[in-house]
């Protein structure tokens, strides 16, 4: 029969798309001249109501003056699509933009258009200065020139009058050069000002690379997996790839060594002196003014040793000791030392210095059950187990048995490899080996079940209980608060294993959940 009967068979209208486009704000027509039933108290439009008007709030509305009533709004119903609802610029007047756009264009081009007229009437008004400067002078010096040829001869006023018009002329031309300079490197400066906000854009900058392509890389000086280790997020590499190699003939020692070296121990010293002034209330800054860092460090180094020097004068005049004070000759105290290195004929460190062992995020170094090693310290080669190594216990969660379940342990595996070895064609001859292994580890320190077979000082037991109880209880989780004797390994004894046992926890026990309420 088909899945017609699923399908919606109602006819569907046309649905409009995203470029599908009817201009907001439109009118249907006149506005009405009296108030109509239903429409807005506030402008008397009939397409919204009160609370949604946009109109100003008038003191009196529409309905109730009558007057001043808006006309109806073009409502605008289209059937969008999925992506036509969710346009966020739907019916959006992309020319309403570029009217913005060419508008703040205008205001920019007002503005420039004022600040060259404005830099342009500052030069003319310079040139009127100084021409007006050029007049007083010729001037005065016409006037001196007056009151000398009174006194002097006609022949001799006529040579002085020519000679200052000739310095006159040659002062004037000087002037006018000079100014002529001026007003050319004034002009040049207002064309590059005006110039920067017509699309020239900031000075460019040059940014060096972090290797120059005739430069090997770090991580090819030495291709050993095991060497320095490579960074290349950041392109560094701390370690010295090639540690055995002159000294004058390294080509990179590694960053480590560059951060050790020069004036980079002097630069972190003047980091933190401004991270401590700032602190304290001084505003200083390294990149900003590095003279005032250097000058104000330098006065702070001084007051510092002066201080300390005058202290450490008050306690010797007071207590005395100077002799203890000098220091050692240099053969000797770099002849010799206490710590004791070896290397190879590579360079690198054989014994002495090792690399400190970084812990981890969890918990380390927590003994239980009287161990005084963690499990996993030891692995039984015959076994292929870990185990303790206080006393080479394979079972995890064990009590501790300390030296003599160590030893118990290496009779009873010597005795199985020396039977193994001789092969015995006898069974029972191996299985007397082993059992004597085991009475001999039994009469050591105990195997549990079989207590029963030794005498037991019952006061002693329970002493032994009331003490597992305890150790149980005060088992610390933090290294921090651990006690000072917590560590030390008692002797194991019978009567120990007997409470071990008897507070030992059995799952499979059906009657471990048992209790007296339960009667």
């Amino acid at each position: 029969p088909g899945l017609k009967h699923q399908r919606n068979l109602k006819d569907r209208g046309p649905v409009a798309t995203v470029t599908d486009f009817i201009p907001r704000g439109q009118k249907v027509g006149p506005a009405a001249s009296t108030f109509r039933k239903g429409a807005c108290k506030n402008c008397g439009a009939m397409t919204h109501t009160a609370k949604d008007c946009v109109e100003r709030p008038r003191k009196k509305g529409a309905k109730y003056t009558g007057k001043d009533i808006k006309a109806d709004e073009l409502i605008v119903e289209m059937a969008y699509d999925y992506a036509g609802k969710r346009d966020h610029y739907a019916q959006y007047d992309a020319s309403n933009h570029l009217e913005l756009i060419k508008a703040d264009n205008r205001i920019v081009e007002e503005r420039l258009k004022a600040v060259q007229k404005e830099k342009i009437g500052k030069l003319a008004a310079k040139e009127q200065a100084k021409t007006l400067k050029k007049r007083q002078k010729r001037k005065k010096q016409k006037s001196k020139q007056k009151d000398g040829a009174e006194s002097e001869s006609g022949t001799d006023t006529d040579a002085d009058t020519d000679a200052d018009t000739d310095t006159d002329t040659d002062t004037d031309g000087e002037g006018d050069s000079d100014d002529a300079k001026e007003a050319e490197s004034a002009a040049a400066d207002l064309g590059q000002k005006l110039g920067m906000n017509r699309n020239s854009g900031t000075a460019k900058m040059s940014v060096r690379n972090l290797r120059i392509r005739e430069d090997t890389a770090k991580y090819l000086l030495n291709l050993d997996v095991s060497s320095a280790y490579y960074d290349p997020k950041t392109r560094s590499m701390r370690e010295n790839p090639l540690p055995g190699t002159n000294p004058n003939e390294e080509v990179f020692a590694g960053d480590n060594f560059v951060r050790a070296t020069g004036d980079a121990s002097k630069l972190a010293d003047l980091q933190l002196y401004q991270f401590e002034a700032y602190d304290k209330g001084q505003n200083l800054h390294l990149n900003a003014d590095p003279t005032t860092v250097e000058m104000m460090n330098k006065i702070y180094r001084d007051k510092k040793a002066n201080l300390k020097s005058s202290k450490a004068n008050k306690i010797l005049e007071k207590y005395g000791g100077q002799q203890h004070m000098e220091a050692p000759p240099a053969e000797l105290v770099f002849a010799q030392t206490e710590q004791y290195v070896e290397y190879d004929r590579s360079g690198s460190v054989v014994t002495g210095q090792e690399k400190a062992v970084v812990k981890s995020k969890y918990a380390e170094d927590i003994f239980s059950h009287n161990h005084t090693a963690i499990w996993g310290s030891f692995f039984d080669r015959n076994n292929f187990r870990w185990g303790y190594a206080d006393d080479h216990s394979t079972v995890q969660n064990s009590y501790s048995t300390g030296e003599s379940g160590k030893r118990a342990r290496e009779l009873a595996a010597a005795a199985v490899s020396q039977s193994v070895e001789q092969q015995p064609e006898d069974a029972a001859t191996l299985s007397a080996a082993t059992s004597n292994a085991v009475m001999e580890q039994r009469s050591l320190f105990g195997s549990g079940e079989s207590l029963g077979e030794t005498k037991l000082d019952e006061s002693k037991v329970r002493a032994a209980v009331a003490a597992e109880k305890a150790n149980a209880n005060s088992v610390v989780m933090d290294e921090r608060k651990r006690k000072y004797n917590s560590m030390t390994a008692d002797e194991t004894t019978a009567e120990g294993m007997e409470a071990y046992y008897r507070n030992k926890a059995r799952a499979d026990d059906p009657m471990a959940n048992f209790s007296q309420d339960g009667l």
